[in-house]
């Protein structure tokens, strides 16, 4: 899997290097403190996976994620940060994760781990055959979905599960993304069509 890094903080570039590398089949291609030579970097190479930061000067990162998709690329983005407020604008650009700083080697290795399992399920099935995007939802997210496709709000459904309602927004942000959605409307929408029932009662 060969990645990139995007943060304007060399100390960032260190740690996620130094995590990274601890996972045998990630390799780091490049390091860029802007995203200027980033992006010219990423239409002339093939990279899977982007670690790209927000708050960077002259262009943020959900910008310069714009910009990618806006060119048709399917590079697997992933923001670390240090903003949680910027999470549900992320999946507008089909943000991958969104990761909030200070940053551990667990979180980031499960979300590489993930990446990978599905980039091997993806290319088993062949390219023409869609993939399964309820295969990435943990159990927790599949729950939570099935009680959103009912029409619950987030406070309900914080009840039914014990949760804070902070916590089931940090559960939706991680659907949308997955499902590749917006919005909870859309997010119905598509578990609907895969098969998605809504609990009993």
């Amino acid at each position: 899997m060969k990645v990139v890094i995007i943060d304007d903080e060399k100390a960032m570039h260190l740690i996620i290097k130094r995590l990274l590398g601890k996972i045998t089949y990630v390799e780091v291609v490049g390091c860029f403190h802007d995203t200027k030579t980033a992006y010219s970097f990423l239409q002339s190479h093939e990279v899977n996976v982007a670690f790209v930061d927000i708050s960077m000067p002259w262009e943020n990162g959900l910008d310069f994620a714009k910009r990618l998709r806006e060119t048709n690329s399917h590079i697997t983005l992933v923001f670390i940060t240090s903003h949680k407020e910027h999470a549900l604008a992320a999946y507008d650009v089909y943000a991958y994760d969104y990761i909030v700083k200070p940053l551990s080697q667990k979180r980031l290795q499960q979300t590489v781990e993930r990446i990978n399992l599905e980039k091997m399920a993806h290319e088993e099935r062949g390219t023409d055959t869609p993939p399964n995007l309820l295969e990435t939802l943990t159990k927790r997210e599949h729950e939570i979905l099935r009680h959103l496709s009912s029409g619950k709000s987030n406070k309900e459904i914080a009840v039914t599960f014990k949760l804070t309602e902070g916590t089931v927004k940090n559960h939706l942000v991680n659907i949308f993304g997955k499902l590749q959605v917006k919005n909870r409307v859309q997010a119905t929408v598509v578990a609907k069509k895969l098969g998605v029932r809504p609990p009993i009662g």
